[in-house]
């Protein structure tokens, strides 16, 4: 998901995963999930079979932990602003883990086009050497976008790539 914000003369890109559920969602699917087999072990427990209860907790504990890795997997943000001068780039979680601020005019876009036709753009910005990727969680259009958005913010693009063209 990208969220295209101008401030007058300064752009902010906020790049985000696409989230199908939020966790209070994800917590009624647990809870949903929790009531039918909690239904279903009393049930077989009523009939003598309650050796299935504590598969019944573990099943609901590993639904858990993945749905809670998954739903902290997904709370990336890379955020890129761009005003005349500089060009800063930050990537956390919860709040910002890393920081970079670079000269916009010395700063470039390199954009790599995978091989496979489904494949989304690599793209990474460079000043200097050093070279940092935004948007790898982006799909094919959104890092289409996410290029352009870049090249109207007045960034000089870079394409490498070994075999296709890059039609934005």
């Amino acid at each position: 998901m990208i969220d295209i914000r101008k401030i007058e003369q300064r752009s902010e890109i906020i790049l985000r995963p696409n989230c199908s559920a939020d966790w209070p969602e994800n917590r009624r699917i647990i809870q949903t999930i929790s009531l039918f087999l909690g239904v279903l072990g009393v049930c077989f427990a009523a009939n003598g079979a309650w050796l299935v209860l504590p598969f019944i907790g573990f099943e609901l504990s590993m639904l858990w932990l993945v749905l809670s890795a998954t739903f902290r997997k997904l709370q990336v943000q890379h955020t890129v602003c761009i005003d005349p001068q500089n060009l800063s780039i930050d990537l956390g979680h919860r709040n910002c883990e890393h920081h970079w601020q670079w000269p916009k005019n010395t700063s470039n876009v390199l954009v790599t086009v995978l091989p496979h036709p489904w494949d989304p753009l690599q793209i990474s910005i460079s000043h200097c050497g050093e070279c940092v990727i935004v948007g790898d969680f982006l799909n094919k259009d959104d890092s289409r976008e996410l290029l352009r958005a870049l090249r109207k913010c007045g960034l000089a693009i870079r394409h490498y790539c070994g075999l296709s063209t890059l039609e934005v």
